[in-house]
């Protein structure tokens, strides 16, 4: 039986069904195109995808419900949300609100490009943070919640280790 998720792509809201059909052979609905998508992990993030006759190399480094997809063409971020434990978890709204401090961590070893905010700042939710570059790529980190910018741990140029606190937001 296949589940349905909500993900968001480059921005973009869509919904995509996937379906286990056997060990590591499933078949992935966006819109209305199917693809049946063998998946080979290569390693503890690294997985081996074969779709058709067509063989993709991925990276995929986990964050909650966020992922940043690292590919030869480049990184995207992606976020997939089963909006059954959603909706479980956020009774009416529209996210889940985050209660506490939160650090906002690298999800890759990258160079900070920019800060877009600074110590007392108010954000909302998904609001862009901070700019980092990785694997040739730009990517803006986005805020898990709103709040209050209680502390900024980074500048523009400095190196960052995945895992290292950016800033955290209570």
């Amino acid at each position: 039986m296949p589940i349905r998720y909500r993900t968001t792509l480059d921005g973009i809201e869509h919904e995509v069904e996937i379906e286990e059909l056997r060990p590591r052979l499933y078949r992935i609905k966006l819109a209305d195109t199917a693809h049946d998508v063998d998946v080979q992990p290569v390693g503890s993030s690294s997985f081996s995808v074969l779709v058709r006759d067509r063989s993709f190399d991925f990276d995929v480094i986990r964050n909650g419900d966020e992922m940043l997809v690292v590919s030869r063409g480049g990184a995207v971020r992606v976020t997939l949300v089963d909006p059954r434990r959603q909706s479980r978890r956020a009774g009416a709204g529209n996210h889940v609100q985050l209660a506490g401090p939160i650090e906002v961590k690298a999800m890759m070893p990258g160079r900070i490009v920019n800060v877009l905010v600074k110590e007392g700042d108010q954000v909302a939710h998904q609001q862009g943070v901070l700019v980092v570059e990785a694997m040739k790529m730009e990517n803006e980190i986005k805020s898990p919640k709103a709040g209050r910018i209680v502390k900024v741990r980074v500048a523009p140029g400095q190196t960052v280790e995945r895992g290292e606190a950016l800033i955290i937001i209570e």
